[in-house]
This record gives structure tokens, C-alpha cells and sequence, in this order.
């Protein structure tokens, strides 16, 4: 069994129907987040930062997922929903599964570490690297 595959048999992902209006409420979201990220990173509040940036990619991928009719209950999941439907399948970039995986647990230890963590993250390349991830997402949504 995948894990995309176990994502749905234990209901972290179910099948609703396909909304192209919720896609773009959830990119507007993105950018949203985005904006705050970058003003963050630029008062060097890097852990702030990071949550605001870590959600902005989050939306973006839920947006996908608004677009297919899928709903979701787990952020590994919308991860690995993306890497099989879009990624896989060469219409996504793999740099994007990449800086979503590594900010969602750069927002895990930030949200919920009892110590004081060091990022490992490029925060300004990951804005870049989001910014062209939500480009290429409303692409998708639009066709």
C-alpha cells in the first residue's frame, strides 16, 4: 500500500467534489501568508517567518486539492497527494515538494520545540521557490 493509498483508507483524505472557486480562495490565501512571511523574514523574526511561509505553501497544495474535489485532514498527506498526482507525473516541480516538506517540519519544531531551534532553511530562496510554486498551481487551476 502507498502512502497516498493509506492517506484515503484512513479517511485523512476523502473525495468531495471538484471546486475551481475554493482553489482560488485557497491561493489567495497563499499569497496572503506569503506577504506576511516576507515581512517577517525582513524584520528578522525567522521562526514567525517560517509558520507564515510554511502556510503559504500549505495553501497552495490545498488548492490542488480544492481543484481535484479532495479534502483534507493531514498535512503529510496533502504532501504526498501532490508528489503522486503532480509531481509523478512531471507537472509540478520536485523543488516544491521538497521546500513544503522541510518548512512543515521547520514549522513543527518552531509551533511545538521546547528549545530554542536554528533554522537550516533559506528563507529568502524558499519565498522564490513559493512564489513560483503558486504561479505554476494557478496554472494548473486555470486550465
Amino acid at each position: 500500500m502507498t502512502e497516498l493509498s493509506d492517506c484515503f483508507e484512513r479517511r485523512l483524505l476523502t473525495n468531495t467534489g471538484p471546486s475551481t472557486g475554493l482553489a482560488r480562495k485557497s491561493l489567495k490565501q497563499a499569497e496572503i501568508f506569503l506577504v506576511d512571511a516576507v515581512d517577517l523574514i525582513n524584520m528578522d523574526k525567522s521562526r514567525m517567518g517560517t509558520i507564515a511561509l510554511y502556510n503559504a505553501f500549505f495553501h497552495t497544495s490545498r488548492a490542488l486539492l480544492f481543484r481535484d474535489g479532495i479534502k483534507e485532514r493531514s498535512h503529510f498527506c496533502i504532501a504526498r497527494y501532490v508528489e503522486e498526482k503532480y509531481v509523478r507525473k512531471g507537472l509540478l516541480k520536485a523543488d516544491f515538494l521538497g521546500h513544503l516538506d522541510a518548512l512543515r517540519d521547520a514549522r513543527h519544531e518552531t509551533q511545538y520545540s521546547l528549545e530554542v531551534i536554528s533554522l537550516e532553511i533559506d528563507m529568502r530562496y524558499a519565498v522564490d521557490i513559493c512564489r513560483e510554486f503558486m504561479k505554476a498551481v494557478e496554472g494548473l487551476i486555470e486550465r
